[in-house]
């Protein structure tokens, strides 16, 4: 392409970026440079710039579209010198800005008044001596907010500065929860959920009580009154400046005609975050000068040291959370290039993804008549493009075309995997695209879960010790606003400011769960200015799909377009999304004095045409959802690419069970194998889906006993760091056949293996757990199936004829007749993963369910499945209505409650976070490498001096070899080797990590050819 780049840098950044575009283009004046260039050198270009970038650059580009315009590109730095086309001004005119939205202004009195007051309670003595004094209980019996409040309430009554604080000696005053039932109703509510839940959200942490004092007011150590009185009185001029704020606050009313408590809670969400982002900052800064109260301390080398007096500390915060408060609501950062916003919206040619075309052609169409926010349910089957789909989803429905948007996913692996599809195949470039990866202190979280009372706090604030995460990308821009809160957590730049953001949905979830603190203001920073992409949101049990969902309500509260994605989103699903964002689109519409809660919403998949309508009832998104399901299941009927059959077992044994493997497996290499060229032998790749590890090593090693002419994987989470990875990287390599067999024909490795084989029948079997079936992009000619639940069963026989959609006639999928958990004896079979529980078993009479409910043989109508796709979810079959029931019936208690259908004041209490927490706050991650010098292994432990590794051969109960026919497996000294090449420090290399229920370490059992597992407990 041709290209015209034109600078209105000043001062040094004009220096900088000639030098830098003289490099990549010829002058064609005394800023401006034209040449021909490829698109990666116009991307290397690019992010050369802005690596360089400051405040006073400015570069655009234009591309040359021959008679008819100079398109603009891009521009890096500031878009001030530019019109939004690109064209530079002849002169400038200064007119009045927009005004700012009420509820903004509401916000933003309501934090700078919080501010003033949120820390009033530090001038007891208590808190007082606690800053002074080293050896003095960092816990106190009244947490100073709560001491603010009180003293507050009763200054706004008319009290007296010294006689306020006489109301703390009163019990029932001191406990007593200053809200209605109905949650927030007037401002005054709104300020005292801000000064009382800025450290935390009101107790109790987990259960079902009532909302509570029990995170302010603790029983240990006792109350002492004579602890809880004024050291010192506040200067005047901040009491005047809090009782001049309280005063301003009563002008603010909701608009008439809506939900108050709804009006109340959205706004105190977002004020809320603007204070905590404001005393985190203001807290970190130094400010020490003589004064008789004091807010905190500060460590320097001559160590503790008084920081901050209290009523200069009042003041900065209160003026800045205004000042936060409003920029986080109207936060705009930069988007995706106008380029790369062409290339992702470029039209297919290819048939299979022809869908793309029309979905995309309805979803702007609807975008001309409308500005709603958007719901948009992908149910495209396996292999149709959806994750190039979504981002054209997100492109097609931007406002302005200033696209942003971050996509959530379940596991690690997928995070950089969908990152390397957004570049492959959309060409984003790397200056625009931002992966997080994981964090560093996961199981730390885990321990703090359970052991809240007696965890570390980072300040005498108690405040919680920061989540770190890994992340991947380049230098972003950010507000200048934002820097301070970055300062020590360079990592985020690139997660706050990059157009694409790819994260494990770890970081992001934090957004809808305000318990989070310092956590929770960062992820509202993306999500504010971000559309949300969802991947398999079925794939999450359910309690963490509340906590998803808890992220899509703030989603749309912040007027964001949410897209989800998914082949098997049952209804379940598809209405709990649906109340979700409709509850936070209500919140929205409260806030801007709106009737009504509509939203525009889309429905989408590879069969019919694209449904896209103004959605005003869920009683219409349901209809609407019933009939497409109903009209899509008609759509896939015949399609023959996946054929089932039931794997009966003998006899109720765990050795009956096995054989039945073998006996499948035998019999579908028999009819799914293809001869491989130039040997006169066939060959297969096949799939065997395990639900847990440990039995999937036990199967590993079994089938490369029984067949030696078979080379075996096996495929899980707790191996060596660089196992696994080596282990996808080949997978990836070998299973993408989307041009058909020839790459696996001429792969030097699998030619050698097969020419080694006597036998003309040659299997490649890799036995894999649940990490197999999501968002692995492979393609086995048949799989073996144990149950877990109909998603899972349709997710892994997504990875059978995946790319090539070969016709098939014989069955290339068998499904287990019952799970290793019903061999075992257990009572609840389909659990972990599943969702069958104790008190809602699928084999319980009692609840009207049918005895062989754990018996494939009778939960699947197999003469209505002569084809294995998305219709065993959606059909009537036992399995999927059981699956079904319990599903909603663990949905509905939660979701009432974050939609306000019930206990409207719980969204305020933090058990409603952490008994539906992301993770299983139960599991615990237990951290090993293996010492590569040392020949040991060793567990990551808390020791005097902090965490480290020790060894601990004592719980490793057997290290078994590697069998001949072991495939994916290399020795340690290969291992050390590949390590090296790929930079990776062998300490990091031979990580890996065992999931335990005990928090105790646990004995496990190392296979050289198949990973670590431990016994299973009765419980699993």
């Amino acid at each position: 392409m041709h290209v015209v780049l034109i600078s209105a840098c000043e001062k040094r950044a004009l220096k900088r970026s000639r030098a830098l575009l003289d490099s990549y283009a010829l002058r064609a004046g005394e800023r401006t440079w034209a040449s021909a260039m490829t698109v990666e050198g116009l991307q290397e270009l690019r992010a050369a710039l802005k690596r360089t970038a400051s405040r006073q650059t400015a570069v655009a580009c234009y591309r040359n579209e021959g008679m008819r315009r100079m398109k603009l590109l891009w521009v890096v730095g500031s878009t001030r010198a530019f019109g939004p086309h690109g064209h530079f001004p002849a002169g400038t005119t200064r007119r009045k800005e927009a005004a700012v939205p009420t509820w903004v202004r509401h916000a933003a009195l309501l934090a700078d008044a919080a501010g003033q007051g949120h820390d009033v309670g530090k001038a007891s003595i208590a808190f007082q001596r606690k800053l002074r004094d080293a050896t003095a209980p960092q816990k106190d019996s009244i947490r100073h907010e709560w001491v603010s409040l009180k003293v507050i309430q009763a200054l706004r009554d008319g009290a007296d500065w010294k006689t306020a604080w006489q109301r703390l000696e009163v019990k029932a005053e001191r406990e007593s929860v200053p809200f209605a039932e109905r949650g927030l109703t007037n401002v005054h509510d709104a300020f005292d959920f801000l000064v009382a839940s800025h450290h935390g959200l009101f107790g109790p942490r987990t259960g079902r009580d009532a909302i509570g004092v029990s995170n302010h007011v603790r029983q240990n150590p006792p109350f002492d009154p004579a602890q809880y009185r004024p050291q010192a009185p506040l200067p005047e001029p901040a009491l005047a400046f809090l009782n001049k704020k309280l005063r301003r606050l009563e002008k603010i009313v909701p608009p008439e005609g809506v939900d108050t408590p709804l009006y109340w809670r959205a706004l105190s969400l977002v004020a809320r975050a603007g204070l905590i982002f404001a005393d985190h900052y203001i807290s970190s800064l130094h400010k020490s000068k003589d004064a008789e109260l004091y807010a905190n301390t500060k460590f320097d080398k001559a160590g503790r040291k008084l920081d901050q007096p209290l009523d200069q500390h009042l003041s900065d915060v209160s003026g800045m959370a205004g000042r936060m408060t409003y920029r986080l609501a109207t936060l705009r950062l930069p988007g995706l290039s106008e380029e790369t916003v062409e290339r992702i919206m470029e039209r297919t040619e290819i048939r299979q993804y022809a869908w793309q075309n029309r979905a995309i052609a309805a979803l702007e169409t609807a975008r001309r008549t409308t500005d709603r926010p958007a719901l948009v349910l992908d149910l495209a089957g396996t292999g149709a493009g959806k994750t190039r789909m979504n981002a054209k989803c997100a492109c097609a429905l931007a406002k302005d075309r200033r696209v942003r948007f971050a996509t959530a996913l379940n596991l690690r692996t997928l995070t950089l995997q969908t990152g390397d599809a957004y570049r492959e195949q959309l060409k984003i470039g790397s200056d625009e695209l931002a992966c997080v990866i994981g964090d560093r202190i996961a199981i730390r979280l885990h321990e703090s879960a359970r052991q809240q009372e007696t965890a570390e706090f980072a300040d005498e604030d108690e405040n919680p010790i920061d989540v770190e995460f890994e992340a991947v990308g380049e230098e972003f821009f950010v507000p200048a606003w934002v820097e301070p809160f970055l300062k020590e957590k360079p990592r985020m730049r690139p997660v706050i400011g990059a157009p694409v953001l790819a994260s494990t949905v770890d970081f992001l979830i934090a957004a809808g769960e305000p318990h989070r603190q310092g956590h929770h203001t960062l992820a509202l920073l993306r999500l504010v200015d971000s559309d949300l992409i969802l991947d398999e949101i079925d794939s999450y049990d359910p309690k963490a799909m509340v906590a998803v969902l808890r992220l899509v309500q703030m989603a749309a509260l912040f007027g964001r377009n949410v897209i989800s994605s998914s082949a098997t989103l049952a209804r379940p699903v598809a209405t709990a999304l649906c109340r979700a964002y409709r509850s936070g689109i209500a919140m929205r519409a409260a806030l801007e004095g709106r009737a009504g809660q509509d939203f525009l919403c889309a429905l989408i998949d590879d069969h019919l045409d694209p449904e896209v309508f103004v959605c005003r009832e869920h009683s219409e998104f349901e209809g609407r959802y019933d009939s497409r399901i109903t009209r899509l299941l008609a759509a896939l009927h015949g399609r023959a690419f996946r054929i089932p059959c039931l794997a009966n077992i003998a006899a109720p044994t765990v050795i009956a069970w096995r054989d039945a493997i073998a006996h499948a497996v035998a019999q579908l290499h028999e009819d799914n194998a293809w001869p491989f060229a130039q040997t006169g032998k066939r060959v297969s790749f096949g799939l065997v889906r395990i639900a847990n590890i440990r039995p999937a090593v036990e199967t590993a090693r079994f089938l490369a006993d029984r067949f030696p002419d078979a080379y075996v994987a096996c495929y899980h989470a707790q191996d060596f760091t660089i196992q696994r990875f080596l282990k996808e990287r080949r997978l990836d390599r070998l299973l993408i056949r989307k041009n058909g067999n020839g790459h696996l024909e001429t792969d030097a490795d699998i030619r050698e293996r097969v020419s080694r084989i006597d036998s003309p029948e040659v299997k490649f079997i890799v036995v894999a757990t649940p990490v197999e079936e999501i968002g692995r992009d492979h393609d086995f000619d048949w799989a073996v199936i144990e149950p877990s639940s109909t998603q899972s069963i349709v997710q892994t026989a997504g990875r059978v004829n995946r790319h090539r959609l070969l016709p098939r006639t014989a069955p290339n999928i068998a499904i287990l007749q019952v799970n290793h958990r019903k061999i075992r004896g257990q009572k609840t079979v389909f659990t972990r993963p599943g969702l069958e529980t104790d008190t809602q078993r699928y084999n319980d009479p009692r609840q009207g369910r049918d005895p062989h409910g754990h018996d494939l043989k009778h939960l699947i109508d197999w003469n209505q499945l002569p084809v294995l796709d998305a219709g065993l979810r959606f059909r009537n079959h036992p399995f999927a209505r059981l699956d079904d029931e319990n599903l909603t019936a663990m949905l509905e208690a939660p979701l009432k409650i974050l939609c306000m259908e019930a206990r409207p004041r719980d969204w305020m209490v933090e058990a409603t976070y952490a008994d539906y927490p992301l993770r299983d706050r139960d599991a615990v991650q237990q951290t090993w490498r293996f010492n590569y010098e040392g020949d040991t292994f060793e567990i990551l432990a808390p020791t005097a001096t902090g965490d480290r590794f020790i060894p601990r051969p004592d719980l490793v109960a057997e290290k078994r070899g590697i069998p001949a026919n072991a495939w994916l497996c290399w020795s340690r000294e290969e291992l050390a080797e590949q390590a090296a090449i790929a930079g990776i420090a062998l300490k990091d290399a031979f990580h890996f990590t065992i999931s335990t229920y005990r928090f105790a370490a646990q004995e496990f059992e190392w296979d050289e050819a198949f990973g670590a597992s431990r016994p299973l407990d009765r419980a699993e």
